[in-house]
């Protein structure tokens, strides 16, 4: 008897352990080259030349602007964001800025810090 009680508990050990997915978020740095911008009140949506998004929430309360040149690159201290939907889940790659504008993207990456961005073309 007892040995079948270790076998049972054994099995649903085994199978809650298995289940269990670890999605990380760890900020990575990463380097695009901009080519274009779109922007709302709230945030701005840099796009990289291989159709890479990154989304910069606009900072709070600074006046210090990281200038970016369209056409050269940079780098950047991400979360990838696109990496982060569950399998499964089929999820279309657009980015709705506002009711008229949607970005098809690749990749879609977060900045880890709130930033002010001036664009410079």
């Amino acid at each position: 008897m007892k040995k079948i009680v270790f076998l049972l508990f054994s099995i649903i050990l085994c199978n809650c352990q298995t289940k269990n997915t670890v999605i990380s978020s760890k900020p990575i740095s990463i380097t695009r080259k901009i080519i274009s911008f779109k922007e709302n009140k709230d945030v701005r949506i840099l796009i990289a030349d291989n159709n890479d998004i990154i989304e910069v929430f606009r900072g709070i309360g600074t006046n210090k602007c990281k200038k970016i040149k369209l056409g050269q690159k940079y780098s950047f201290k991400i979360i990838p964001v696109s990496d982060l939907i569950q399998h499964g889940v089929d999820s279309p790659n657009e980015y709705i800025l506002n009711d008229s504008t949607i970005i098809k993207y690749n990749h879609y990456y977060s900045a880890e810090q709130r930033q002010n961005i001036c664009i410079i073309e």
